[in-house]
């Protein structure tokens, strides 16, 4: 069943830029990102650590594809969302899992919710960084003990200059960069590769896994894209620490 959220409950103007871009290309951005083969590779090697029949989150699901199919048919145990109620909706009548509509700051943790894996794959970039900060430390003490966080994200490396002034104090992100997507330029949250990797060890997670290459996705309107895929583990029951960098303060 799909549990819907309207735009009112959304947490932040991010949210509902968000919600804008991809609730109107839902189909179209399936076909142009499903046949990306770094994120194929990154969901498989999550799959031959999760354990079988293991429960996963699936942030920001989209369509579910290439993602929550991918795990669905792994035999894993799918709880996806998104904010987007046309995609929830290719979702849910084409996968096998438990699908809602919700954002991500608003998304219900509860205290015995507990999951082997989560994924974040390419869903937050129109988010400001206090809010991806906020909902990557949720997401992260849903853990269960040696569970995996598995993340995609675009580099600031590959555009933002490093003397830039867009940067935070510590160079490890910037918000609202205009980045070319689908035709148009998208003003972007990213993290620098190493502040990607950086950001989980702050918070007591081990980097196991990484991929760093450029995407070509399968639309003439887009350009090449650099990517980043992160695997990284909760050792043991070691307890989550809140990220670093701390978000700006306004």
């Amino acid at each position: 069943m799909i549990t819907p959220r309207t735009p009112p409950t959304m947490a932040t103007k991010h949210s509902v830029a968000g919600l804008e871009t991809f609730d109107g290309i839902n189909i179209e951005y399936e076909l142009a990102y499903q046949d990306n083969k770094f994120k194929t590779a990154c969901i498989t090697e999550a799959i031959s650590l999760i354990p079988p029949g293991a429960r996963i989150l699936d942030v920001g699901c989209g369509t579910g594809i290439p993602v929550s199919d991918m795990l669905s048919k792994a035999g894993l145990e799918v709880v996806g969302f998104d904010i987007s109620p046309k995609m929830v909706k290719l979702a849910q009548d084409r996968i096998k899992g438990s699908f809602a509509i919700s954002d991500m700051l608003t998304y219900p943790i509860e205290d015995h919710d507990q999951f082997a894996a989560v994924f974040m794959i390419f869903c937050h970039l129109q988010l400001s960084y206090a809010d991806f900060y906020a909902a990557a430390y949720k997401f992260a003490r849903a853990l269960q003990p040696g569970g995996y966080f598995v993340l995609g994200q675009t580099p600031s490396d590959t555009y933002v200059p490093d003397d830039s002034a867009t940067y935070d104090e510590t160079k490890t992100y910037v918000d609202d960069f205009d980045v070319p997507f689908m035709g148009q330029m998208l003003p972007t949250l990213m993290l620098s590769k190493e502040g990607q990797r950086n950001f989980f060890r702050s918070m007591g997670l081990e980097v196991v896994w990484e991929c760093v290459d450029t995407f070509q996705p399968n639309n003439e309107k887009c350009e090449p894209e650099a990517q980043q895929y992160i695997i990284a583990k909760r050792v043991g029951d070691a307890l989550i620490t809140l990220p670093k960098p701390l978000p700006k303060q306004n």
